[in-house]
């Protein structure tokens, strides 16, 4: 999309040049690029949740495989998040009541401990907050999440591939793909993107588990005085 977003619009509204390395690159590429990443990379997700493809581990290759079946982990089922109600706060009631799922709630009597949704004309109720519930999906958060490193950060691989390519003055790796290059010219980014996902989800979605070797091995760093307590 940032290829697209470039060739529709690129220089027409920022006529600062991206970066140097790459000329060809623009600011309307870039930054309409992220923002289609993180809308696909929203949905997506949720849409490939329902797949237990992309929700059960395997090891098996086959060429006709059979239907996985195993207990979904809790980042893929649904959950309901309420949006902080400081938030409504910040902006003005003319257009809070434009977001769709948003909900008045009232305080009956004057009472701030007896809320409840407001009705229109009710006498006895008084604005206490506004209030939003989403049914979402966890990995859609880490979608976003690695969506705005794909946006933001992988593209500097293709910059530092530029930067190579410039210095030995060729203008691809190779000649594999007609109009492209060669596989390093295609996955210069993927690169970046890969080590940014292993370190994503090895620090936020692995779950930890303690396995025998694990243990032994664990035990075997311990000094005597530490082993016998």
């Amino acid at each position: 999309m940032a290829y697209f977003s470039g060739i529709t619009f690129g220089r027409k509204f920022i006529h600062r040049p991206f970066i140097e390395l790459s000329p060809n690159k623009t600011w309307e590429g870039f930054i309409g690029g992220g923002i289609f990443t993180l809308i696909v990379g929203f949905y997506l997700s949720r849409f490939l949740a329902k797949f237990t493809w992309m929700t059960c581990a395997t090891n098996q290759f086959a060429l006709f495989p059979e239907k996985l079946e195993c207990e979904v982990e809790n980042i893929f089922h649904e959950a309901t998040i309420f949006f902080p109600p400081q938030v409504f706060d910040l902006c003005p009631n003319a257009l809070i009541r434009l977001l769709p799922n948003v909900v008045e709630i009232c305080s009956v009597g004057g009472n701030t401990d007896n809320v409840t949704a407001c009705v229109a004309g009710a006498a006895d109720q008084k604005h206490h907050h506004y209030e939003l519930a989403l049914g979402i999906i966890p990995i859609q958060f880490h979608a976003i999440s690695l969506s705005l490193f794909a946006s933001l950060v992988s593209p500097f691989g293709g910059f530092l591939a530029s930067a190579i390519k410039r210095a030995y003055g060729i203008k691809d790796f190779d000649s594999l793909i007609p109009g492209h290059g060669g596989l390093m010219d295609r996955f210069d980014c993927q690169l970046i993107m890969a080590l940014g996902t292993w370190v994503h989800y090895n620090t936020f979605v692995k779950t930890t588990t303690v396995s025998v070797a694990k243990m032994l091995y664990m035990y075997k760093l311990l000094g005597d005085d530490e082993r016998r307590q």
